[in-house]
C-alpha cells in the first residue's frame, strides 16, 4: 500500500488531504505520523514556492502590493499602515522553538498550520489593480457579497498572537483557542467586518475547518483556492473577463 506522501507526489494531492482531514486526531498515532507529516511538509514548501512565483508575476499583471492607497484615507493612521507585515516574511531561524513555546501554551496546532509557519512563514498579498477593481465593482451590483478581492494572507506567529492568546486565556473560559490566521477581506483594507478567519486549537488533526472564511473549506483548501485565482479569491466573481491574466498567474504553480 502506497504512503500518503508517495500518492501526494504521484499528484493525488486534494485526495490525500481529504483522508488525511477525515482521519482526526488518528494521523498522531506513532505508525502514521511520520507519513503525515511529511504530506504537510511538502504541501507547504509548495505552497512557499507558490508564493514566490505569484508576487512578481502579479506585478507584471498590474497589480501593486502594499498600502500605499492607505495614504490617501484620512481615517487610516499612519500607525495601522506601520503594523502591516510585508508581502512575504520567511520564518526566523528559531520557528522551531517559537512553535514548541506555543504549543505547549495553546495546544497542539494542525499540521498543515504548524508546516506553514515552519517553511513559509507569513504571506499578505494586500494590494490594489484599479481595472480589476473596476471590473469587480461592476459585478457586485449584481449581488456579490464581497468589496474586495481578498487577497492571500495568513499572519506568521509572531509575538502578535502570543498576546493575543495571553489576553484570551484571562478573559475566557471556552477550552478551544481561536487562533486568528488572516483579517476578514473587509479588514485587510481597514473597513469594518466580520472578524479573523480563525483555527480553533488545540487540534491534533492534519488540518482544520478555516473559520470565518466566505468559502467554508479548511486551511489547505483556502490555499489551494487562493492559488487557483492568482493569489486573490475574489477574481472568481470576473475570472470570466480576465482569462488570460490568470492563464498567466496560475501557469506553472504547483498543485497542494
Amino acid at each position: 500500500m502506497k504512503s500518503f506522501f508517495t500518492r501526494y507526489q504521484q499528484g493525488e494531492c486534494q485526495q490525500v488531504w481529504n483522508e488525511l482531514y477525515t482521519l482526526g486526531p488518528v494521523v498522531r498515532k506513532e505508525d502514521m505520523y511520520p507519513d503525515a507529516e511529511r504530506v504537510a511538509v511538502e504541501t507547504m514548501r509548495r505552497v512557499r514556492q507558490n508564493i514566490e512565483l505569484l508576487i512578481p508575476r502579479l506585478e507584471e499583471v498590474g497589480y501593486t502590493f502594499g498600502y500605499a492607497w492607505a495614504q490617501e484615507e484620512a481615517f487610516i493612521g499612519e500607525l495601522w499602515i506601520a503594523r502591516q507585515p510585508t508581502r512575504y516574511t520567511p520564518p526566523p531561524p528559531s520557528i522551531s522553538e517559537r512553535i514548541q513555546h506555543f504549543e505547549e501554551q495553546a495546544g497542539l496546532l494542525p499540521l498543515s498550520v504548524r508546516a506553514f509557519y515552519r517553511e513559509v512563514g507569513g504571506v499578505n498579498f494586500v494590494g490594489r489593480h484599479p481595472s480589476w477593481e473596476h471590473l469587480f465593482g461592476a459585478s457586485q451590483k449584481r449581488g456579490i457579497a464581497l468589496t474586495n478581492l481578498d487577497p492571500l494572507f495568513v499572519w506568521a506567529l509572531n509575538k502578535d498572537i502570543f498576546t493575543d492568546y495571553s489576553e484570551w486565556q484571562r478573559g475566557e473560559e471556552e477550552s478551544l483557542y481561536p487562533l486568528p490566521i488572516a483579517p476578514d477581506y473587509e479588514f485587510k483594507y481597514y473597513t469594518s467586518g466580520t472578524g479573523a478567519y480563525e483555527i480553533e486549537i488545540p487540534n491534533a488533526a492534519a488540518d482544520a475547518m478555516l473559520l470565518g472564511e466566505w468559502h467554508q473549506t479548511t486551511f489547505v483548501n483556502y490555499l489551494r483556492i487562493c492559488f487557483y485565482y492568482g493569489g486573490l479569491p475574489g477574481l472568481q466573481y470576473i475570472s470570466h473577463l480576465i482569462p488570460d491574466e490568470l492563464a498567466y498567474l496560475r501557469k506553472d504553480l504547483l498543485p497542494i
